[in-house]
């Protein structure tokens, strides 16, 4: 007989009379602890997720007690209430499972009304584009920064047609300067971040050379030499760092000049998956959309939007 599943409460090592910084602790230690990242395993991590959105959210948090025959009117949940639902397949309200499409209207997370304004302003919220990239300045419009800026620019624009009109929930913050996390340390420049459910795609783009790429998950080669992806992988790491709630990974996009969506063609070694939870992933503008959708479409609660994250990246793209 197989043991049964465990409780949200047991997902994070915790009671149910945790407090909310409790709560918060245990969870980004077994975010730390279950990320693709860290040698956990992607299904575990959305587990992890799950079981703190529940439990981090009051109202959430209370009719989830209430389906394990705890709390106020325990009395009356029957045992249909205390089965599957009371355990990590526990629905809230209705809520798409994660292989629905990503055509459903967003739901803003934390909630909030009249007497709870939003922590977000409402004219943000909505909003799904927010900053722009940097330009290059006067001595290197030339160089690489010219062509990241030009990447930059059809990267915009490829998902606001091919992605962005048909996901609702999704958020893309461009041009953001943060501070690195690593031991590296100074500052970083990062292209794009796109935001949906709880999940972030950290985006860098570079205009390509034709010719073919290849991309071991750590090095990016063309005509036997190296491709310079910056500082993307350190990128990943400090977003990753700053928002444990979400599960980062990292593209590099590349544009040929010719406008070919499907070039450069990008190898991958038979070992390294494109949908594999590695943490940086290189496409090109033909097939990045699509590498995107399944990323979003496999993660938890794809369709929320989260208020308090999204501000952090409006706030970073504002510097």
């Amino acid at each position: 007989m197989s043991p049964s599943p465990k409780t949200l409460y047991e997902v994070l090592g915790i009671t149910p009379t945790a407090s909310t910084e409790q709560i918060k602790a245990a969870y980004r230690k077994a975010a730390r602890a279950t990320h693709p990242d860290a040698g956990g395993s992607s299904e575990t991590f959305h587990v992890v997720a799950e079981a703190y959105e529940v439990l981090s959210n009051p109202r959430q948090k209370a009719a989830y007690d209430l389906s394990l025959g705890r709390g106020t009117g325990a009395a009356q949940a029957g045992p249909a209430s205390r089965g599957a639902a009371a355990r990590t397949g526990y629905q809230r309200g209705g809520s798409a499972p994660a292989e629905d499409t990503l055509d459903t209207p967003p739901r803003f997370v934390p909630d909030f009304s009249p007497d709870s304004p939003p922590v977000l302003p409402l004219a943000l919220a909505g909003q799904q584009i927010h900053g722009s990239p940097r330009r290059p300045g006067l001595f290197s419009r030339l160089g690489s920064a010219a062509s990241r800026y030009d990447g930059e620019l059809l990267t915009i624009g490829l998902l606001q047609r091919t992605l962005l009109e048909d996901y609702p929930a999704g958020r893309l913050v461009n041009g953001l300067h943060m501070p690195d996390r690593s031991p590296r340390g100074g500052n970083l420049d990062v292209g794009h971040v796109l935001l949906g459910g709880y999940r972030m795609a950290v985006l860098e783009s570079q205009m390509a050379s034709s010719g073919n790429y290849n991309w071991d998950g750590r090095h990016l080669r063309s005509r036997g030499r190296e491709v310079n992806i910056g500082r993307l992988p350190d990128a990943v790491r400090t977003i990753q760092d700053r928002f444990p709630e979400c599960n980062v990974s990292g593209w590099v996009v590349l544009h040929s000049p010719n406008g070919n969506p499907f070039e450069p063609v990008i190898d991958y070694p038979p070992s390294l998956s494109r949908s594999s939870p590695a943490m940086i992933h290189v496409a090109n503008a033909g097939t990045i959309q699509r590498e995107l959708r399944r990323f979003f479409n496999d993660g938890p609660q794809p369709n929320v939007v989260q208020l308090p994250v999204l501000g952090g990246l409006i706030d970073a793209s504002a510097r």
